[in-house]
Formats: structure tokens, sequence, C-alpha cells
């Protein structure tokens, strides 16, 4: 079933921009890639997934059931999102902008086309006479002038400029040349190769970029994933409650029926009756608004309904428990500040205003160029010399230098307050995972108390003991339902918690990266 599901939203959506998509390389991924790997640590098979293609037509006018495991969704988000398929888009004009800048030092021709019309008078009845390339208008003639050159530039690492310039259809046709080589400003290949390199920079920051938004975007379809396993397990526990409560009334009603009780003893019933009603339908709004949002995330307006199974949430708690008992503060740490996007980014960006600074420095110093020029042909002629330029009285390299100084320390103090702040979140959500942990362990025993408390009280009622008032078994039922959504909050909190904590050290991405089977060229 995963793979006609994945066939056919490739077929729909394309695979090949997720390759533009994770800007580490152009190769598209083949549909038989995608498998259906469970998450985490593949406890179990997973359940069938969906063939959103296959749902009956008949069911229009109702949401078709589409059975949904975490995989599932991460493959259809990564095919569907829009957000993400904007940043696609983006990275195509990113990667010719790169392309732009590695030809700095490739050769430019500009070939120049130039025709001249000149029409002059002949005079009041005189004799005109013709001569070639002039075209005889009624008393008057046209010069054509024609002329063809071309230009081709040239830029060194070094700084060196060739400029070469040749018109070949002309009589005694000459080759136009100028070199001139920077000797203080421009020279050397650290400062000309500082804006390719500013461009390459840039271009690996868009790559974390984009990367951070999967990983945000991945993070965000687990924590929704999630939601919807607590939705739908709010409602299962809301529709149990009703039926218990049901069946309460149904008691009461035949003991009243049979004169054993007063009918004032079937207002607490009903209300509790009509408190469990209220709640399912609550919770049921909540599982709606959960799907819906399901939908927009995959991007698609499609009638449907995902149900994860049963056994979902088991096999996800198990794994991120094992998960987390592997999980070392220091080392995770260490994993953080070589993994998280922001932090890459923030020592990219440290290099590019190294460059700027490099850059500024060197406006300061004198403009001196060696500049040989001349014409190769009939009247040859060649000239060396020493050009010397400064500019006196302009405020504006000294400011920019200044600044690119200013901002290359600040930056330093980004990167140091970043370092902290990783160090502290991912402590911080270590620790709150474990917490979470400890909570799901108290709850479940909470869960169980409350459930044996609820079975010896419904008993004792059935056997009419006097000890167990209706009131009494009421509140037991209402303490069990607390218990269980307690529980089930315990247990989505803690897998919230560890989505976020791998959030957090920046290893969503590779966590997912096996189970996607996305090409290893995408996971550097």
């Amino acid at each position: 079933m995963m793979e006609t599901l994945t066939t056919t939203v490739n077929q729909r959506l394309g695979l090949g921009w997720i390759g533009v998509l994770l800007g580490f390389g152009c190769s598209a991924i083949a549909p038989s890639t995608l498998a259906n790997t469970l998450p985490l640590s593949d406890p179990a098979p997973a359940a069938e997934s969906p063939n959103l293609e296959s749902a009956p037509a008949a069911v229009e006018a109702t949401a078709a059931v589409v059975p949904l495991t975490l995989t599932d969704l991460l493959n259809l988000t990564l095919e569907g999102n829009r957000d993400l398929r904007n940043q696609a888009l983006g990275r195509i004009v990113q990667r010719q902008q790169l392309a732009a800048a590695e030809q700095t030092f490739n050769p430019r021709l500009t070939p120049t086309l130039r025709v001249d019309a000149t029409r002059s008078n002949s005079g009041n009845g005189g004799d005109v006479e013709s001569t070639p390339g002039s075209v005889l208008l009624g008393g008057s003639d046209t010069d054509l002038d024609q002329q063809v050159r071309l230009d081709t530039t040239l830029t060194t690492r070094l700084g060196t400029s060739f400029e070469l310039g040749l018109t070949p259809f002309e009589d005694g046709q000459s080759l136009q040349f100028r070199v001139s080589q920077p000797l203080l400003r421009g020279f050397g290949t650290a400062v000309n190769e500082a804006p390719l390199n500013q461009a390459r920079l840039g271009e690996t920051r868009n790559q974390l970029a984009l990367r951070s938004a999967v990983i945000d975007t991945l993070t965000t379809a687990i924590l929704s994933y999630n939601n919807l396993i607590d939705t739908q397990a709010q409602v299962e526990i809301q529709a149990q409650a009703l039926e218990r409560r049901q069946q309460q009334f149904d008691i009461v009603q035949a003991l009243v029926e049979a004169g054993r009780r007063a009918p004032i003893e079937l207002f607490d019933p009903e209300r509790s009756l009509a408190d469990a009603q209220r709640s399912l339908v609550d919770a049921q709004n909540q599982l709606d608004q959960a799907n819906s949002a399901l939908l927009n995330l995959i991007g698609t307006d499609r009638n449907l309904r995902f149900v994860a199974s049963v056994e979902t949430i088991t096999e996800l708690f198990a794994a991120a428990a094992a998960q987390l008992a592997t999980y070392q503060p220091e080392a995770l740490v260490t994993l953080a500040l070589a993994q998280r996007t922001d932090y890459q980014q923030a020592q990219f960006q440290r290099q590019q205003q190294e460059l700027d600074l490099l850059v500024a420095q060197d406006n300061l110093r004198w403009q001196l160029d060696a500049v040989a020029d001349g014409t190769l042909g009939d009247g040859s002629r060649s000239a060396v010399g020493l050009v010397a330029t400064r500019t006196f009285g302009d405020p504006d390299p000294e400011t920019n230098r200044l600044t690119s100084d200013i901002t290359l320390q600040q930056q330093d103090n980004t990167l140091a307050q970043l370092q902290d702040q990783i160090r502290n979140d991912v402590v911080a959500g270590l620790s709150s995972a474990q917490a979470s942990l400890s909570q799901v362990v108290a709850a479940e025993r909470a869960t169980l108390n409350a459930r044996r408390q609820l079975e010896a009280a419904q008993a004792q009622f059935r056997l009419g003991r006097d000890n167990i008032t209706l009131f009494q078994l009421i509140d037991q039922e209402e303490t069990l339902v607390t218990a269980e959504t307690n529980e089930l909050a315990a247990r989505i909190a803690f897998l919230n918690s560890v989505a976020q904590l791998e959030q957090t050290v920046g290893i969503t991405f590779d966590r997912w990266a096996a189970a996607l089977e996305i090409a290893p060229e995408l996971q550097r």
C-alpha cells in the first residue's frame, strides 16, 4: 500500500523537486525509495498506508477514511506542502545567482553593429554624382555607413584587466588593447575573489535555510500527527465514558420504574449523561480540527478523514522512550553545535563579514595601476605607464571599514550568545523530556487506580450496598475520565517533548532521513 500511495502522490506532485528542495544536490528521488519504514525505531510493522487515489468516488459527500502512519504523513508533507514548494522555487533563483557569480572571471565578448544613414541635398537642378554606397532620392543622396566592432574584456583573479577591441571590416583594420594591473588597491586573489567567495558562502547559507525549513516542517508534521492521535483517543475516552454513564442511567431508571428508587435520583445520572454527550461532541470537534490541520499541511482540499491505528501511540511512545534513554547532555550539546542550521549559518555569516572587512580595508589604499595600451596594425602604437589615484575628503571608505569591523565584532558576540543559548536549550529540552516520561509513569498509576476504584464501586452499587451512593459512583466515573485524559495528555506531551528536543538539537532531518530514504547526498 505504501508503494501505491507514494507512486500515486509522485504522479500528482512529482518527486524531482525534492532534490531542489533540500538544496544539497539536484538528484531526483526515485518513487521506490519511499518505503513504509516505521518512525524512529521500527518496533513493529506499520499499518497499511493510504491510497489517496483509491478513495471511492461514491463518498464525495462524506469523508473518505484513510489509514495514516507518521511516515506516510511525512512523505505526503514533503511532497505536497506549498511552503516547501515555494522554498524550492526560490532555490532555482539562488543557484542561478551563484552560477552568475562563478562566471566573474570568464571573458566577456561584446559585438557591436552600427549602421548610420546620412542624407544631404544635391542643389537646385544641378547634376548629381552618384558614389558607391549612396542612394539617389529625388535631388538628394543618402550615405550609409556600416561599422562592426568586437570588444572583449577579461579580469583575472589577480585583478589584471584585459580589454581588446577590433573592427574587422574596416580598411587598415587595427586591434586596440589595454592592460591594467592594480599594484595596491584591488591587487591579489584574496580581494578579487572576495565577491565570489561571498556568493558561495551565501549559497551555503541558503542551503542551510532550506534545511532548517524542512526540519521545522517535519517537526510541525510530527506534532500535528501527535495531535491527531490525541484527539482521536479523546473521542474514544469520551465515547466509553458516555457508554458507562448510559449504563448507569439505565440501571437507575430501571430501579425507579421498579419502585426501589425515588424519581429524584434520576437527576444526577441525567446531568452526568448530558455532560458526557457534550464532552464527546467537543472531542469530535477537536478531531475535525486536527484532521483539517493535516489536510492543510499536505496541501490538499480533498474530503479525507485520516485515522491513526490504535497501536500507533504505543509504538511511538516505546520508540521515543528507548531513544531518550540513549541521550546524554554533553553529547547532545556537542551534536547540536555541529548540526544546528542557525549556528552554522551564523558561522558562515561571520566569514562573509570577514570578507566585507577585507574589501573595506583594501578600499582605503591608493589606487596605483600599471597600464599598457595601444594599437596593433597600421600605424601601431603603444604606451606603458603608472596611474595613481586617490580621493581626499571622502569619509565613506573609512566609514565602511569601521562598519565592517564593528559588525564583525557584533557577530562574534552573536555566535557566543547563540552557543550559550543552544547549550541551555538542549539541557532544558532533555530535562523536559525526562520529566514528561516520569509524568507518564505517574499518570499510568493514577489511571489504573481510578479504574479499579470505579470497578469496585460499580460492583457494590449493583449489589445494592448502602455504602456506595449514586453520587459517589458518578464521581468515581468522572475521576476515571480525568485520569485517562491526564495519562493521554502526558503521553502526547512526552512525544512532543522528544520531537521538540530533536528539533532543538537539529537532528530531526537525520532522524527521519533513513525512514524516508532520502538520497545520501541530500543528508550532508
